[in-house]
């Protein structure tokens, strides 16, 4: 029965391993290679040797060099030499790779069999190989970045790297790169500018002339010859339409250029036409993506700038990009804008400061950050982009997102699809809010039902359009005021169920930032995205500032006083513009009354005060809470606490968690001695925890 293939290379490997190379024409050993010859289309007994050993050393997964090989034969380097040409003919036979296809130094090259041979020889057949040949195949871009890896890591005179090259043309001399350069560039200094150059376009690395002609020529003589002719346009490369020299800088491959050095693959990878608007965005940010190598200087921005008017005149179908160009004349701000609109795709934004630093110079990056952190840049002018703050993880971080305008300029009737979606930590939906029953003295109830009328759909837009027509302010703001846990948050969301109205919850402590000028600009935040929600919803929402205090405090006297009191000052100040233009609802609910400005008060259409409840509130609330009790139990309570609304819910709380624990609802010694806890060093019980003296 004839040995599988996994056997015979099994069998021959046990043969061959420590053999030191030596007494391989042995009857037994001889019939084994070439069986393996035979087995798998070899040309001679030597590819027999190194593909056994290769497979034996390598069928785990290992790559392998010479040395590698040296120690399993046990043999010298120097026998090991002898076997080279036998495992280049295994690569281009597609049985074994390189997996360091850009390396040229022998010693240091890399091979393996790869999977889908090790697969076939466990299914016992010959693998087929053409069907794997396209992605093992050493191609143009391996060939030009080991023509980059010999400029780079040589230690050698010019004529040792020629000679390097040189080897590499000859073992590749089939190449369509190699060959047709060769027929319109004879000399092998000037081709090896043009392979510096594609592995620059693979890389999209900067190609400065003075960098390349430094890698290819030691001979400062040489180096400058070649960039006369360069810049004199006599250079052969010139000549022959291949490259160029631009803004006497750096070199670029022309069109002919790249269709010689992408060969079939031209029209697949050419990346400067896309076919709508989606495609564009994406094209401009992974061109900045791939220029992230190293502090940009301001020929690196005009070298993006000038890419990028290139792929803008490529892509001249597409609608929109002549629009943008008519509107932002600046190469580098549409870099900036187009940049926004991929961020918008992705939902991402893009951080402010990464992307600066990605496009300008140290000094214009500083310049352009301090234009857009003053509101003045010409993309926040023009209302196309604004600058937000958001927390993560990982802190605050600063973005640039498309405004309304911006989205409608790039994307067209596309930009419905690009709402901004609102978190629902920043919205309170009312369809989300349970119904709850309040309890207060008839004058309040009366101001309360009061609001609660004006924030019906129909009789706020008859209030709105009688105020306009008055020239009044269309803005309703509401002020409620008073004691803690009176109802003031819980009315707005009864209000907010009702109309069907939404919350915009402002998150008072993310509204003040460390940063000196950044809480003004957050809170402009704040009142933008409330004017772009209110755009898409069907009602106005409801602005929501709780404990307003925070942000609309007494404002200071400035003579020498610092900073933070310009800032708090300043905050204010935006607050009652936006509250004098506000085209909404704002509530805002304080506990501290006192220390809010007097001149936010005539802002406020509605002031409404809460009190703690009376006896006969609180009895009512006792008796809604907790059905168990008797009347008399719930007027007792009432009179003997001076319980707030939110006070009287948490003891309500404790009393189920004593439910829940104790499977039994708590007697009434229990529930007074709750109550009595619940004030702290007032009313009752101390709250001391320990013994009696």
């Amino acid at each position: 029965m004839e040995r599988t293939m996994i056997q015979l290379l099994k069998l021959t490997a046990s043969k061959l391993h420590n053999r030191k190379l030596k007494g391989l024409t042995g009857e037994e050993l001889s019939g084994l290679l070439g069986e393996v010859q035979a087995r798998f289309h070899l040309d001679n007994v030597d590819e027999a040797v190194v593909f056994t050993a290769l497979f034996d050393c390598g069928c785990g997964g290992r790559k392998n060099d010479l040395n590698d090989l040296v120690a399993y034969f046990g043999c010298t380097l120097l026998q090991m030499m002898e076997y080279v040409v036998a495992i280049r003919s295994l690569v281009r036979k597609h049985l074994v790779v390189q997996t360091n296809r850009s390396e040229f130094r022998v010693v240091e090259q890399m091979f393996i069999i790869p999977d889908y041979v090790i697969e076939s020889i466990l299914e016992n057949k010959m693998p087929h190989l053409k069907e794997y040949m396209p992605g093992n195949v050493f191609n143009q871009y391996d060939f030009c970045e080991a023509v980059d890896t010999v400029l780079q890591n040589r230690n050698s005179s010019d004529v040792d790297s020629l000679k390097c090259i040189e080897f590499l043309e000859r073992e590749n001399a089939g190449m369509s790169l190699v060959k047709e350069l060769k027929g319109v560039v004879p000399q092998l200094d000037e081709r090896a500018i043009f392979y510096k150059l594609c592995f620059g376009f693979t890389e999209n690395s900067n190609s400065d002339v003075d960098d390349i002609l430094e890698d290819i020529y030691m001979n400062y003589g040489a180096r400058l010859q070649a960039k006369h002719a360069l810049l004199s346009r006599e250079h052969p490369l010139v000549v022959a339409g291949l490259m160029e020299l631009v803004d006497k800088e750096y070199l670029e491959l022309t069109t002919a250029g790249e269709r010689l050095f992408l060969g079939e693959d031209f029209e697949r990878l050419k990346t400067n036409v896309e076919s709508d608007c989606y495609g564009f965005a994406k094209m401009v940010e992974e061109y900045v993506d791939r220029s992230r190598r190293g502090t940009k200087t301001a020929r690196d921005t005009y070298r993006m700038e000038a890419k990028l008017v290139a792929m803008e005149k490529d892509n001249h179908h597409i609608s929109c990009l002549a629009k943008v160009q008519n509107l932002i004349e600046e190469p580098g701000y549409r870099i900036l804008f187009y940049l926004a609109c991929e961020g918008c795709i992705d939902g991402s934004g893009v951080e402010l400061p990464m992307v600066l630093n990605l496009i300008y110079s140290p000094k214009d990056c500083s310049a352009n950050l301090s234009l857009f952190k003053s509101g003045s840049h010409k993309l926040q002018r023009l209302d196309l982009i604004e600058m937000v703050t958001e927390s993560s993880f990982f802190g605050k971080q600063t973005k640039l997102i498309l405004t309304d305008r911006g989205k409608e300029l790039y994307f067209g009737e596309d930009a419905r699809f690009f709402v901004e979606k609102v978190d629902d930590k920043e919205l309170i939906r009312a369809s989300g809010i349970r119904e709850k029953r309040l309890f207060f003295s008839p004058e309040e109830q009366e101001q309360l039902s009061l609001v609660g009328n004006v924030l019906n759909e129909e009789n706020y837009r008859a209030l709105v359009d009688r105020l306009e027509a008055k020239s009044l302010p269309r803005g309703i703001a509401v002020l409620l005021y008073g004691e803690p846990g009176t109802g003031k948050t819980e009315s707005v969301m009864q209000w907010a169920r009702q109309s069907g109205r939404d919350i915009v919850h402002v998150d008072i402590s993310a509204s003040k930032s460390m940063w000196y000028g950044e809480s003004e600009k957050i809170v402009k935040q704040i009142f933008t995205r409330y004017r772009s929600i209110c755009k898409h919803s069907a009602q106005k929402p409801i602005l929501l500032f709780n404990e307003a205090d925070a942000l609309f405090s007494t404002r200071q006297n400035l003579t020498g006083r610092g900073s933070i009191d310009q800032t708090e000052n300043a905050i204010q100040n935006i607050i009652l513009e936006e509250m004098e233009t506000l085209d909404g609802i704002l509530i805002a609910t304080t506990n501290l009354v006192d220390n809010l400005d007097k001149a936010f008060e005539r802002r406020f259409l509605f002031k409404i005060r809460f009190d703690k409840p009376s006896v006969e509130a609180k009895r009512n609330i006792w008796l809604d809470k907790l059905p168990v009790l008797t009347d008399e139990q719930a007027t007792r309570l009432a009179a003997t606490y001076n319980f707030s609304g939110g006070e009287i819910d948490n003891i309500v709380r404790k009393v189920t968690l004593t439910e829940v624990v104790d499977g039994t609802a708590p007697s009434w010694e229990n529930l007074i001695r709750i109550c009595n806890e619940e004030k702290i060093g007032r009313g009752g019980s101390s709250g001391k925890i320990g013994f009696n003296r």
